[in-house]
């Protein structure tokens, strides 16, 4: 397959996109103005030493998705180390953010493409990584919540409402793309669907390229799927992903002495649920849904200038200095494809 099927990364696209990021990001700014006083004062009371392991935790969540991405590719390609699956994340991570969103998965083809594999067993292997992502989210709000339910309910029973819309969203791009990967008939509806398409011009191409997208996607769940251990390895890597990213909030409590009796584990609830239902929220480069949904859930336990504190320590280890990270990973990752 030529590489033109998988294109480079535009940098004008990428520029524009960090643009909106900035825009996003002072408006973030703008509504918090006026309680950045205590935002600033809450902050300013973390030491060097927890800052720094604030970092570390944050940035677990991209190498982690790099141990999984090197997992799934490993299963295709016998010869593609851990290095090349981290490099990966830091694709993902960057084209999510310079793509508003929807940038991951051309990032992360684009450069499985470069390593030797064909574009569309790429799109169905970053497909499947979705779909582990997804279960894993699912899985772990599901646990957490059965356990803590009643306390949920006795102290925050309004966010307990926005739970059958996440439920919704979630288990429907789980069952959807499942179904899509493993089921004959589910692939046989797509591909006759995929022939109203025109047959002229563009569409003609596009639609021969999305069928041989959904061959490849079928080909490789099958051959992923057949490896149960590697399969619950994978879900593993995922599900202590989120473990640690969680414990931000908690870390953020105690460092910035904001604690209010909250347990470890119902901070564990409290987050994974704010992960959970920013699922069914719209996001712009990952911005806006985990906001709303992180306000929502911790705003029964929090006063809005310590939940605001919190958040923006949440953001800065979660997003921000992954994102700084990502970009570093990106410009090594391209300059270790053009070296060969």
């Amino acid at each position: 397959m030529s590489s033109s099927a998988s294109p480079a990364p535009s940098r004008r696209k990428t520029l524009l996109s960090l643009g909106v990021l900035a825009l996003l990001t002072g408006i973030v700014v703008f509504i918090f103005r006026e309680h950045w006083a205590e935002i600033s004062e809450a902050l300013s009371r973390l030491t060097l030493g927890q800052g720094l392991l604030a970092l570390a935790v944050g940035l677990s969540y991209p190498l982690l998705e790099g141990v999984s991405s090197w997992l799934i590719v490993h299963s295709r390609l016998s010869h593609f180390p851990l290095r090349q699956g981290i490099d990966n994340a830091w694709m993902g991570t960057f084209g999510n953010v310079v793509g508003l969103g929807a940038g991951s998965m051309p990032f992360q083809t684009w450069y499985l493409h470069r390593r030797g594999l064909d574009v569309g067993p790429g799109v169905g292997l970053m497909t499947l990584q979705y779909v582990f992502h997804k279960t894993a989210v699912l899985l772990y709000a599901t646990v957490l919540l059965l356990a803590g339910r009643p306390w949920m309910a006795a102290h925050s029973d309004g966010v307990l409402r926005y739970l059958p819309g996440a439920y919704a969203v979630v288990a429907g791009v789980i069952v959807g793309l499942i179904a899509l990967c493993a089921l004959p008939v589910v692939q046989r509806l797509a591909r006759w669907l995929l022939h109203f398409l025109p047959d002229t011009g563009r569409w003609a191409e596009r639609r021969e390229s999305w069928l041989k997208q959904l061959d490849a996607l079928s080909a490789e769940s099958r051959h992923l799927l057949a490896d149960k251990p590697r399969c619950a390895a994978i879900l593993g890597v995922h599900l202590v992903k989120l473990f640690l990213l969680f414990c931000l909030p908690w870390m953020g409590l105690r460092f910035m002495g904001l604690d209010t009796g909250l347990a470890f584990w119902q901070v564990q609830l409290l987050t994974s649920l704010t992960f959970f239902v920013s699922n069914a929220l719209p996001n712009v480069a990952g911005m806006g849904s985990v906001e709303t949904a992180f306000l929502l859930v911790y705003s029964s336990f929090l006063p809005d200038a310590s939940s605001m504190s919190l958040l923006m320590f949440y953001r800065l280890a979660s997003y921000y200095a992954v994102f700084a990270a990502s970009a570093v990973g990106f410009a090594l990752a391209q300059r270790r494809l053009n070296r060969g």
